[in-house]
């Protein structure tokens, strides 16, 4: 029987930078090589996390991995989504799809290799279906893809070109209605696309991507026994919280830590907050910030630096509650799942991906987005209520599992959707 060969592309490898994304594509690699079906490779696009620019080749092949490389693609049009160095794409990209001759190509992301890619994958392998699984609102959002406005950080809910030229007004409209194109003429390109959550795909929809060429498959996880829950002590409550992800301005970590620091103002001495995650990307005075926060509020929060995706069961046996405390309408934080595997209830803003994974008052808890006022009532209540943890707890529901997630992707690789 012949195998499909399945090429995945990231922009980037979960062993240089463990991203939700990145994460997400390289586990369901892993569990396509389980099958009879398909013979799958992938393909990471990284920059100077893992080397410096060079000359020859964007091309890297993993030590003693035939079926992982790298492309090197620091050179790289954020504002375009275009790859700068176009021998890589005309000439090593197309190089390395004829040696490869995919059968379907799943891209998570282009960045770092550029929507251009696309017409080359297109001219090489034409026959191939191009399947794109959208992360986030990069695409039509130069605001690193938050979707929102750069003036004030209120949330935006459509792109245009007037819009964004008001975010930044050194660009003019002009250029973004020629980015939104170049995009847009690319992704016509794309067989089918799918989004981990419906907020997305409707985005998306809107925007222009036709709606018969969207589907939504949630992000699978591998499914592990959960972590045993801390044991009860003498007063009851359920007063331990912890961030698990990559703190940035728009993850709301800060705004955690000054809920902390109201709940401190109130009196509640026993609560414990712990923060993991990698902070070493942000600019030096968001990470001076930070500390300070940390800082005022160390007798109840505590930062653990960087963490890995298999110490999370290690991690969450002292926790009570996941806190997903993001400013920006997220899509299908992978830290969501990671709590309901273990059974941790999630506390979380009442917008976007994040309102529509958790359920609120059934399996976790929302606050106003934004308002740390909100979140420390919030908390106060998770610590406070008698029987609410239990309750919330029971009705956790089980995670899809990367080989349900597998399945559903199937079923579009084999063009039954």
């Amino acid at each position: 029987m012949h195998k499909k060969k399945v090429l995945i592309i990231a922009h980037n490898h979960p062993e240089l930078f463990p991203g939700g994304a990145e994460i997400c594509a390289y586990r369901l690699f892993l569990e396509l090589k389980k099958s009879k079906e398909y013979t799958p490779v992938f393909l990471a696009a990284t920059g100077r996390e893992s080397r410096e620019a060079h000359v020859g080749t964007p091309f890297m092949s993993l030590e003693g991995r035939a079926d992982e490389f790298l492309f090197w693609g620091d050179n790289f049009d954020y504002f375009n989504q275009s790859q700068r160095e176009a021998s890589f794409l005309h000439r090593d990209l197309a190089r390395f799809l004829s040696e490869q001759r995919p059968d379907i190509i799943h891209l998570h992301h282009t960045l770092r290799i550029g929507v251009d890619a696309l017409q080359i994958i297109r001219n090489i392998v034409p026959k191939a279906m191009i399947i794109y699984t959208l992360h986030d609102f990069i695409p039509m959002c130069h605001r690193d893809g938050q979707m929102i406005t750069s003036k004030n950080n209120n949330l935006c809910d459509s792109a245009s070109s007037s819009k964004c030229h008001q975010c930044f007004p050194s660009i003019p409209s002009a250029n973004f209605k020629l980015r939104e194109s170049f995009i847009k003429t690319h992704f016509n390109l794309v067989d089918k696309f799918v989004s981990p959550s419906h907020l997305l795909a409707d985005r998306f929809i809107d925007w222009g991507i036709p709606k018969e060429k969207m589907y939504v498959i949630e992000n699978g996880v591998e499914i592990a026994a959960p972590a045993p829950y801390r044991p009860q002590i003498k007063h009851g409550r359920r007063d331990k919280f912890a961030f698990f992800g990559q703190i940035s301005p728009y993850k709301g970590t800060l705004l955690l830590v000054e809920a902390a620091q109201i709940l401190q103002a109130q009196d509640e001495k026993e609560f414990k907050i712990d923060i993991y995650g990698n902070v070493a990307l942000q600019t030096d005075e968001f990470k001076e910030k930070f500390q300070l926060r940390l800082k005022e509020a160390s007798h109840n929060v505590s930062y653990h630096g960087i963490y890995e995706a298999k110490d999370i069961a290690q991690l969450i046996k002292n926790v009570d509650w996941v806190v997903v405390p993001s400013i920006w309408w997220e899509n299908s934080p992978l830290v969501i799942q990671e709590a309901f595997q273990h059974r941790r209830p999630v506390i979380c803003s009442n917008i976007g991906g994040m309102a529509e994974k958790v359920e609120n008052e059934v399996t976790g808890l929302h606050f106003r987005m934004g308002d740390a006022q909100s979140l420390a009532e919030t908390m106060q209540r998770a610590m406070n209520e008698k029987g609410l943890w239990e309750r919330l707890t029971t009705s956790i529901p089980l995670p899809f599992r990367i080989s349900d997630c597998m399945n559903s992707y199937s079923i579009l690789y084999e063009g039954k959707a």
